[in-house]
């Protein structure tokens, strides 16, 4: 009798715990069914306005592009939350330049929602107002973005850059 009703636990434990995964793979498979065109639109929407504020100079509505509490780390620094990024480094830095623009700009999107996952890579130019020199550098960026509210915001967001090879360094 023993030995039947261990059976029958394991039996019932084992139907218990099959239920459980096959829910769980219909879940993900519901998820991986719903259309993210519409959302992989609005993210790099998000931020081609952050790339174009940066092209125009201007800080104007960036702050809106990020979550309250996000985090920017740059080139192996912790620059804090958007909003500090912003009035400590970006605003004082952007003061500096004549030009900034982008060139060679390409985005990857994967959303998982309520997530959105970006890298983009990138060439940037920046005319120094100082001088005549400019920086040339190869850029890239990851973004961890955010539906909050319908709305995509980012979260994180990590960039780095390294100079640039002349067309004869990259021959080599």
């Amino acid at each position: 009798m023993k030995s039947n009703f261990n059976y029958l636990t394991l039996l019932i434990l084992s139907i218990f715990l099959w239920s459980g995964c096959s829910e769980q793979k219909e879940k993900v498979a519901d998820q991986s069914a719903i259309d993210t065109t519409d959302d992989e639109a609005k993210v790099k929407e998000v931020l081609m306005a952050y790339k174009a504020g940066v092209e125009a100079l201007s800080t104007t509505g960036l702050n809106d592009l990020f979550i309250k509490d996000s985090e920017v780390f740059e080139s192996g620094g912790v620059e804090g939350s958007f909003a500090h990024y912003l009035d400590h480094h970006l605003s004082p830095e952007l003061k500096a330049f004549k030009s900034f623009s982008f060139s060679d700009y390409k985005v990857t999107v994967k959303i998982d929602l309520p997530y959105a996952f970006t890298t983009e890579t990138y060439d940037y130019t920046i005319a120094l107002v100082s001088d005549e020199r400019n920086i040339v550098q190869k850029g890239v960026a990851t973004s961890i973005l955010k539906k909050v509210d319908g709305e995509w915001k980012i979260l994180k967001t990590h960039t780095s850059a390294r100079s640039k090879k002349s067309e004869a360094e990259a021959g080599k």
